[in-house]
């Protein structure tokens, strides 16, 4: 390690029993589609029969090697220190001290991405089947505000993000907003004086936080927030009072489009107390 990371944290490793469901999955899924492909080739009743049967055993193939791919990829094991990070995937070792690191970014969970790029029956089975692994990992529930695929963005361009899932992201959140909180004297008496940057697409400037949207500015005074939302289109609501006096929201961005969330919801909770 270049830095001392500190006291190690926690280590968190992929649940076996999230592989095997995904790998039991695609198994189900060869077997399915596969038996149908070969119902439809040995006993067509139409020529289109025997192209729905060749078709269908491609998907059978295809699908079984996308899921067994993905089964391997997501295993990895996270330790978290108190500065820093070592995710361990692939076959590669990533160290990142919290220095190194521009930012944490939140992801959809790996069933929803999994479904946006499948369609008709097939993805409605592949997400069936991506869901029940997930449904054993997916911290959402127990973590009101959190979507916990988090990926790491490196100070250095040239190096890639790495993705840290389920209860790993979590706790690396949650180590490295404390610690940008202590490393930027981040208090409730002084938010207004500073200026952090989440993202691309979104400032807080001395009290104020500016939307960067391709259509203009948003603007938005911290102490006009009444709530902040994750939605299960995974956008980040802010809600305030309008120029009528309803309560609405005032500001809509994607999650993919912010870093830093947890320090976004934090600072958001020094606010409101």
């Amino acid at each position: 390690m270049k830095y001392s990371f500190g006291n190690q944290q926690v280590v968190r490793e992929t649940k076996k029993s999230t592989v095997r469901w995904i790998r039991v999955g695609a198994i189900a899924f060869l077997l399915l589609f596969g038996l149908l492909g070969a119902f439809f080739i040995l006993d067509p009743l139409t020529p289109e029969d025997t192209v729905m049967g060749f078709v269908s055993l491609g998907m059978a193939v295809v699908m079984f090697i996308v899921l067994l791919v993905f089964s391997n990829k997501i295993c990895s094991e996270v330790i978290v220190y108190d500065e820093g990070v070592v995710v361990k995937k692939g076959g590669k070792e990533h160290q990142f001290h919290f220095n190194e690191i521009a930012g944490l970014r939140d992801f959809p969970s790996a069933s929803t991405l999994i479904a946006a790029g499948a369609y008709g029956v097939a993805g409605a089975i592949i997400t069936g089947v991506v869901s029940a692994a997930a449904g054993n990992t997916d911290d959402a529930k127990r973590r009101k505000h959190r979507i916990r695929n988090i990926s790491i963005v490196p100070n250095d361009i040239y190096l890639g993000e790495v993705s840290v899932a389920n209860t790993g992201g979590n706790e690396l959140s949650l180590n490295y907003t404390e610690w940008l909180i202590k490393q930027k004297s981040i208090t409730k008496e002084n938010i207004n004086s500073l200026t952090l940057s989440f993202g691309d697409h979104l400032e807080l400037n001395q009290g104020t936080l500016i939307y960067k949207h391709r259509r203009g500015d948003i603007s938005l005074a911290l102490t006009d927030i009444t709530d902040l939302n994750v939605g299960e289109h995974h956008n980040l609501s802010f809600f305030g009072l309008n120029d009528k006096g309803e309560i609405k929201c005032l500001i809509d961005i994607r999650i993919v489009q912010i870093m830093n969330i947890d320090l976004l919801f934090s600072i958001y909770n020094m606010m409101a107390v």
